[in-house]
C-alpha cells in the first residue's frame, strides 16, 4: 500500500490523483481488512468535505459486495486466487477496482432481484449498480476488473452500467 499522508490520502500535487494499490487472499475473511482501508479513505474525504459520510457508506457496502462476489463466485470450485484492491482519489470522483483471477462474468446474465420477496442473496450486483454513479465490468488479461466510480458532487444511485 501506498499512501503520501500517515493521517489520510490527499493529493500530492494539484489535480493529481492519489492512488493506492493491495493485494489479498480471496477469502472473506480478508475482506475486513480492505473494507478498513477503504473506510478510512472515506471518512478522511469526509471530513475534508469532498464526500458526503452516507456517500461513503454506500462506497463501502458497493465494494463489501464486489469483494464478496470475487470470492463467492468468480472463484466458486477452484482454489481461491487473489484479490487486488485498487482505489483512485481524483479531483472529482472516488474510483475502486476489485480485481480477480477466476471464472468469467457476464453482468448481463444477472436478473434483476425480485425485491418484493426479499431474497436471502442475490442483492451484490444491484447494490452495486445503485450505489455507485458508475460500474463497468471487464474481462482483461485473463482477470476480471470490476470498476466502480461514485463523484463527489453526483446524486446517489446514478450508476450507468
Amino acid at each position: 500500500m501506498s499512501s503520501s499522508s500517515a493521517e489520510g490520502p490527499h493529493e500530492a500535487q494539484a489535480g493529481a490523483p492519489e492512488r493506492f494499490s493491495f493485494q489479498l487472499p480471496g477469502r472473506l475473511e480478508y475482506r475486513d481488512a480492505a473494507r478498513a482501508f477503504l473506510a478510512h479513505v472515506c471518512d478522511h474525504l469526509s471530513r475534508a468535505g469532498r464526500l458526503p459520510a452516507d456517500a461513503g457508506h454506500r462506497v463501502i457496502s458497493a465494494f463489501v459486495e464486489a469483494f464478496n462476489n470475487a470470492v463467492i463466485h468468480a472463484y466458486e470450485g477452484r482454489d481461491q486466487g487473489p484479490v487486488q484492491v485498487e482505489l483512485e482519489v481524483a479531483p472529482q470522483h472516488l474510483t475502486v477496482r476489485v480485481i480477480d483471477e477466476g471464472q468469467p462474468f457476464v453482468p448481463e446474465d444477472v436478473p434483476e432481484p425480485n425485491l418484493a420477496a426479499l431474497p436471502e442473496g442475490g442483492l451484490g450486483l444491484f447494490i452495486i449498480r445503485n450505489f455507485m454513479d458508475q460500474v463497468r465490468y471487464e474481462r482483461v488479461h485473463g482477470r476480471n476488473v470490476l470498476t466502480m466510480v461514485k463523484a463527489f458532487d453526483a446524486p446517489d444511485g446514478a450508476a450507468e452500467a
